[in-house]
């Protein structure tokens, strides 16, 4: 019996564990620069560069390698600019800070459906402050 709760607890601190590093990426995401999120980026996520924008539908086009990926935009979408480039800390942008020929890495809110669907964040790179 002592033997079981044991196991339990170990499994439960495990499982526990792992959601909390899950949520803790969540949480700092928008700080990590474009290409550089471990675990997800060029995995799960799509990088490119905005190739269109549809306003009327809330969308972006990505070009990236041989493959051309679409996002919608959503409200749940969270839109970063990573300005580390520019030496600048990164901050919380909009749908109308997404333009064409800028750099961009999409996690999509389904994971397999990636290079298509509902963006569950966009990091862009924008080219001046």
């Amino acid at each position: 019996m002592r033997k079981a709760l044991m196991n339990a607890a170990v499994i439960g601190t495990l499982v526990l564990g792992g959601a909390a590093d899950a949520h803790g990426q969540e949480a700092t995401e928008m700080f990590v620069p474009i290409g550089q999120s471990p675990g997800l980026s060029g995995k799960v996520t799509v990088i490119g560069t905005i190739d269109a924008v549809d306003a009327g539908n809330r969308t972006i086009t990505i070009a990236g390698g041989s493959a051309t990926s679409r996002a919608e935009v959503t409200d749940r979408t969270d839109v970063w600019l990573d300005r580390s480039k520019l030496r600048l800390p990164n901050q919380k942008g909009t749908f109308a800070d997404l333009k064409r020929g800028l750099v961009v890495e999409v996690k999509y809110e389904d994971d397999a459906r990636r290079g298509m669907g509902p963006a569950r964040w966009i990091k862009v790179q924008p080219t001046a402050p």
